[in-house]
């Protein structure tokens, strides 16, 4: 069991919405972290924002914290994961690491930071949701955590705008998030959440036949010089096979290239 600190308060954007289109996500493959870019603004005071525009653009976001509430304004962690569009669909990086857009397969997760905010008290909170987001997803956080300015250098700074007031880097952040981790599943048992036997037989009857058609399928769009099919397949392709090691994961199994 993971150890519930804080309350996690879903106020959901209505939809479907530019915001919140209202789209299931197939799979949390990875979380990206966030600032707001907007000092001083509260978790409550975003999501407002967000309801009042949900139809003006589509820029969203699952999470809102700051010294006093987590806010949760798409589904997430209280409800079945839906997208949401916190990061640009023509940035490269997410694709490059993890083998998925980070709209598609990844939690986005705001910091409020500014006057009239405890930054220290609203970064204990996101560190914590963070740390809880990995768990509930099955997600290594020494690993699976990015920043938004990584995946899009050229346009992005967040979340280190918070972090520099706190003198924090990003890799301390990081040991934050793998230490109340650690703290907040202490005593937990060590043992596979699944049979290996379950897991291998599901991998041998549908996740590797779908790669392999989908990987012939790759090759043959290549030969036939359709290069955005090809891309696309390869991607489908490297999900299957990121569900599997998922399930090798869970089952305590060494995880495969």
């Amino acid at each position: 069991m993971f150890k519930m600190k804080f309350d996690i308060v879903p106020r959901y954007l209505s939809g479907p919405s530019k915001r919140r289109p209202c789209i299931p996500m197939p799979g949390v493959r990875f979380m990206v972290a966030h600032d707001t870019g907007n000092p001083g603004s509260t978790a409550a005071g975003n999501v407002s924002y967000y309801e009042r525009s949900r139809n003006e653009t589509t820029a969203s976001a699952h999470i809102f914290v700051d010294d006093q509430e987590i806010i949760e304004c798409i589904p997430f962690l209280t409800g079945a994961a839906e997208k949401a569009y916190h990061v640009v669909y023509n940035v490269t990086t997410d694709n490059e690491l993890y083998g998925c857009n980070s709209n598609d397969a990844a939690g986005g997760v705001e910091l409020c930071y500014g006057p009239r905010l405890n930054l220290k008290e609203a970064y204990k909170r996101y560190v914590w949701v963070l740390a809880y987001a990995c768990y509930r997803y099955g997600l290594n956080p020494a690993t699976d955590i990015t920043g938004h300015y990584i995946l899009d250098p050229s346009r992005k700074t967040d979340p280190m705008n918070a972090f520099q007031l706190l003198g924090k880097t990003f890799e301390q952040f990081i040991a934050d998030v793998v230490a109340e981790y650690q703290e907040c599943t202490k005593g937990e048992a060590e043992e596979p959440m699944l049979n290996a036997g379950v897991a291998n037989t599901v991998i041998d009857t549908w996740m590797s036949p779908a790669w392999k058609e989908l990987d012939t399928k790759r090759q043959e769009a290549e030969q036939a010089g359709d290069g955005t099919a090809a891309a696309a397949y390869e991607q489908q392709a490297n999900y299957v096979h990121w569900l599997a090691n998922e399930l090798r994961k869970a089952s305590g199994q060494p995880l495969t290239k």
